[in-house]
C-alpha cells in the first residue's frame, strides 16, 4: 500500500498545472479553505477471491486506501469503486494464458471500513451502494451523529463545457502528511458516448472538480474498457469526471 501511495504523490507532482492568477485564484483558494476537509482518505480490507478459467480459486486479503468525497450533510462519502472493490475490475476480464485465452471470475468481499479523519483519528463507516457501472461505491459513518463532515455543495452544480476552467480540491499521501492539495486546469473533452464524461488534464479520482465561479461540476471516476473487449484488457482505465447530475442521481439509491 505504501508503494501506492508514493506512486500517488508521484503522479501529482508530475502532472501538468495551469497558473490559476486573478479570479480563478482567489476562487481556489476560497474553496480549498472552505472545502479542504470535504475530500478525505478511507482504508478498508478487503477480501478477493479470483479463478482463471478452471484453475482452483485463488484468495488475498489487502487493505487499501482511496480518496472519497462528502457529499451529504448525513456524511454520505463517494469513492470511486475501483479503487475500493479491486475484483470489479477483474471480474469478466478475459486474460491471455499459456493455454490460449482465460476468463476471470472475481468477487470482493469488504470487511472493514474507516474514515480518516483530518486531525488523524479514524471512524468506522460502511458501504450504502455501489454503482459498478458508473464506478461509485457511496459509504456512510456507523455512527452519523458522532462525527462532524463538511459536505461540498452539490446543489450549486453545473455542467461542464469543451475549455471550462476547473477547480479540483484532493490530498497528499500519508508520505506526505495528507495535506491538503488544491489545482487548477481546464476542461479538454467531452465525451458523449455511451453517456456524458468530462476529461481534464489532471488527475482527479475520489476528488471534486469545481468549474471558475465555484460551482460543482462532478467527480473524478475511473472509467474502463468493455469486459468483452479482448484487444484492451491491457490498456489502464481513463480517468474523467462523472458529471454532477449523474452522481446525485446515483447517490439516491444510497439508503
Amino acid at each position: 500500500m505504501k508503494s501506492r501511495l508514493l506512486i500517488f504523490s508521484a503522479i501529482l507532482s508530475a502532472m501538468p498545472a495551469i497558473a490559476a492568477e486573478g479570479p480563478l485564484r482567489d476562487k481556489a483558494l476560497a474553496l480549498s479553505a472552505s472545502n479542504k476537509d470535504s475530500v478525505l482518505f478511507l482504508s478498508a480490507v478487503v477480501e478477493i477471491e479470483v479463478t482463471a478459467g478452471d484453475n482452483p480459486v485463488k484468495k488475498e486479503e489487502r487493505k487499501v486506501e482511496m480518496l472519497g468525497t462528502v457529499i451529504g450533510k448525513d456524511g454520505l462519502i463517494v469513492v470511486s469503486l475501483s479503487t475500493l472493490d479491486v475484483a470489479s475490475t477483474i471480474d469478466g476480464r478475459v486474460v491471455n494464458g499459456p493455454q490460449g485465452p482465460m476468463k476471470l471470475s472475481a468477487k470482493g468481499t469488504t470487511k472493514e471500513v474507516k474514515i480518516l479523519m483530518p486531525d488523524g483519528t479514524e471512524t468506522p463507516a460502511k458501504v450504502s451502494f455501489k454503482d459498478t457501472d458508473l464506478d461509485l461505491a457511496f459509504i456512510r459513518p456507523e455512527k452519523p451523529e458522532s462525527v462532524k463532515l463538511t459536505p461540498v455543495d452539490t446543489a450549486n452544480s453545473a455542467p461542464m463545457a469543451v475549455m471550462d476552467d476547473v477547480i479540483v480540491l484532493g490530498r497528499l499521501g500519508k508520505d506526505l502528511s495528507r495535506e491538503p492539495v488544491v489545482m487548477t486546469n481546464e476542461v479538454i473533452a467531452l465525451v458523449t458516448k455511451p453517456r456524458t464524461f468530462g476529461k481534464i488534464a489532471t488527475q482527479s479520482l475520489g476528488m471534486p472538480v469545481f468549474n471558475k465561479d465555484g460551482k460543482f461540476l462532478g467527480i473524478g471516476i475511473n472509467r474502463f474498457s468493455a469486459k468483452g473487449d479482448s484487444e484492451s484488457q491491457g490498456v489502464a482505465p481513463s480517468n474523467v469526471v462523472l458529471p454532477a447530475a449523474d452522481l446525485l442521481e446515483a447517490a439516491a439509491q444510497a439508503k
